[in-house]
């Protein structure tokens, strides 16, 4: 497809955007609004979501597995970031590489650059597509601006479309159109660890609201030396800036319009997908606007956005910096009606652009052009008893345009070909009674390659050879699920178990593939092969006399790679039976009274392995021990409107080995929060 078919495509579809916009003004014939949390959880009595099906839903009764993550958890979980919340959440994997560099994945098949879940800011994308991963440090959003956090586990594709394999983290603000939330916080610690955020929230009567909330944070990064081969590389200090405006403006009784903008920039040191440390900058920028109206065909929503990632690395000083710029359109369409009183549909369609520059050899670019269409049926089938089948068709066109070196093995037309995938999720939700419920789930989830594993990542000098392929097959992932809740209202408790299995085809090593060519040898990504998941959940929480609360979680995980003989050679940078914990404990313990606040988080992870690179071109697996860490924190409340903490992180040892990078340090932070 050539840049000026793209350019008609997307006039062709802003120029939909506003023909929607007008049908939907017409069509509006009742009371139109973007979800209520507030009134919905007074309603149903329990937290809500809509992460699974995308419908309102109690989250006893979706049809998945999932944690919410409540505003209060957050608060006593003394974490400064999302990752540092998340950390202490049954089933997930966190790997921290550096103070500001993590990765996170969803039962296990995590490592550096993780990219198998999917993770969204009130259902706008924020995986980096150039990448396939999450740049956390670099999320425009504050912690004072979260509701809660939803995590499915699983693929969840059928809603949220490529890259949820493994599953999805939707990130839920405040809605400023009914929480009127204001709040501030300054932070100093260890490691020169200082910041500010803040959250303002400013009402516009029956016309709506807005909120604008930023954050700026600084320090040093550990000192505990980080290895790259041979090579011992000097840390340089992190730093982060966001800013982020969210309004919601209600046009007239029938018709809602919500408006966002960000702004980022984060530096950091971080390990980078070939397990060399990197310094990295990011700028972010974003833009979304949707449209809801309740009319006699359903609760329409029309939105669209824009993500905008300039991305800049340095790893081995003969190669210089990368940069890239991801540019990443989105537009999309749903319909949510009732067909009687036991029949919920949703059905959507989507469009979604998304292209990135290669580097460091520069000149040319790497996209795609994505139809989709999806859709949902919930059926009640008895009180008690409900079966939810979703299904999403993807169209997609790959192109490349721009320079060809010398001696390069592809062709710009090497990319042009289309590729058709599909996934679904079903499940079936039984509540036999009011303390038990059994799920049975089934979910199939596609991954794209990285743009960068695609052709954006393109090396050619004396040293080395090095390029993406447009020749690299889907990821999917297949998985089924068994789950049974049982609540414990004499212990003011609720068990959970769950038992798993998951089968992935098609997996991408980044390196692999050798072309040999007039001018050398280029090394590119290559499909290797298979991948079974199998484990088992356990988990169990309540409370004792409304002031302690407690939690346990154990997760039993064991993997099996079948991987071509290509894929572990001295270059191998894929395997997850060797390096995916087998055993993962997470405990909490919490007390409050009227002023003070006490929390602890315990986290334990069996002897595992982790990919290490041993010199420039070479890689080898080196042992992580078993490790036990506690996080902590201590608040004291003034007033309704002051409160002081004390929290730290890998309270027991000053330093640690967590992962095959650099070793990790004690921190400890105190923080003054103010609220209105």
């Amino acid at each position: 497809m050539t840049t000026k078919n793209i350019h008609s495509l997307k006039c062709a579809w802003l120029s939909l955007l506003a023909s929607g916009a007008l049908l939907l003004l017409s069509a509006a014939s009742a009371f139109a609004q973007s979800m209520n949390y507030n009134s919905l959880e007074s309603l149903f009595g329990e937290t809500v979501t809509a992460s699974a099906t995308g419908l309102p839903q109690r989250t006893t009764e979706v049809p998945a597995d999932m944690i919410v993550v409540t505003a209060d958890d957050i608060r006593r979980s003394g974490a400064r970031d999302v990752p540092g919340v998340l950390s202490h959440v049954a089933g997930v994997d966190v790997m921290q590489w550096a103070g500001e560099a993590v990765d996170v994945s969803i039962r296990g098949y995590d490592q550096a650059y993780a990219s198998r879940t999917l993770v969204l800011i009130d259902g706008r994308q924020v995986y980096a597509d150039y990448y396939g991963f999450i740049p956390w440090s670099a999320l425009p959003v504050e912690m004072k601006a979260i509701r809660q956090i939803e995590i499915v586990k699983g693929p969840n594709a059928a809603l949220f479309g490529f890259n949820a394999v493994g599953g999805v983290i939707n990130i839920i603000t405040y809605n400023p159109r009914y929480d009127n939330v204001n709040a501030a916080s300054a932070f100093s610690g260890t490691q020169n660890q200082n910041g500010l955020s803040a959250v303002a929230t400013i009402g516009l009567n029956r016309y709506g609201g807005l909120r604008l909330s930023g954050g700026y944070r600084t320090g040093q990064d550990y000192t505990t030396i980080m290895s790259q081969g041979a090579n011992m590389v000097s840390r340089a200090g992190n730093n982060r800036a966001a800013v982020d405006l969210d309004g919601v403006i209600i046009l007239n009784e029938s018709m809602e319009l919500g408006i966002e903008a960000s702004h980022t920039k984060a530096k950091q040191n971080e390990e980078s997908p070939g397990y060399a440390i990197q310094y990295s900058r990011y700028e972010t920028n974003s833009l979304k606007t949707q449209l809801f109206a309740d009319t006699d065909a359903g609760l329409i929503k029309l939105a669209a956005y824009g993500n905008w990632i300039n991305w800049r690395g340095t790893t081995e000083p003969i190669f210089g910096d990368f940069t890239l710029d991801n540019k990443v359109y989105v537009v999309k369409v749903e319909d949510a009606f009732d067909i009687g009183s036991d029949h919920n549909f949703r059905i959507a369609a989507e469009y979604r652009h998304n292209s990135v520059n290669t580097t460091p050899t520069a000149g040319s670019s790497v996209f795609y052009d994505e139809f989709s269409g999806s859709a949902m049926w919930h059926w009640q089938i008895v009180p008690g008893l409900s079966l939810t089948n979703a299904l999403r068709i993807d169209h997609l066109n790959l192109g490349r345009d721009g320079n060809i070196p010398n001696g390069y093995p592809f062709a710009n037309t090497s990319w042009n070909h289309a590729i058709d995938e599909f996934s679904f999720n079903s499940g079936l939700v039984w509540k036999p009674t009011e303390t038990d419920t059994f799920r049975l789930i089934a979910g199939r989830g596609v991954q794209l390659p990285s743009l960068v594993q695609s052709g954006a990542m393109l090396i050619n000098s004396p040293y080395a050879q090095v390029s993406g392929s447009p020749d690299l097959r889907m990821t999917a992932a297949t998985n089924f699920e068994f789950s049974w809740n049982r609540k414990l209202p004499e212990m003011d408790a609720e068990f959970q178990i769950a038992l798993f299995r998951q089968h992935t085809v098609n997996m991408i090593s980044i390196s692999g593939k050798f072309i040999y060519t007039n001018t050398g040898v280029y090394v590119t990504p290559t499909n290797v092969g298979s991948s079974e998941a199998s484990g088992g959940e356990i988990s169990l929480k309540g409370a004792i006399d409304e002031v302690w609360r407690w939690s346990f979680d154990y997760r039993a995980e064991y993997i099996d790679d079948d991987f071509a003989d290509s894929a572990r050679g001295p270059a191998n940078l894929i395997n997850y039976q060797d390096t995916t914990p087998q055993h993962l404990v997470k405990a909490g313990i919490g007390w409050h009274s009227d002023v003070w606040e006490a929390d602890a988080y315990l986290r334990f992870q069996s002897a595992t392995m982790g990919i290490r690179q041993t010199s420039m071109f070479n890689y080898g697996l080196v042992s992580v021990d078993a490790f036990a860490n506690i996080d902590a924190r201590l608040a004291y409340r003034f007033n309704n409107w002051a409160t002081v903490e004390i929290a730290g992180q890998n309270l027991l040892q000053d330093k640690q080995r967590q992962t095959s990078g650099p070793i990790v340090e004690r921190r400890i932070f105190a923080t003054l929060s103010v609220r209105g």
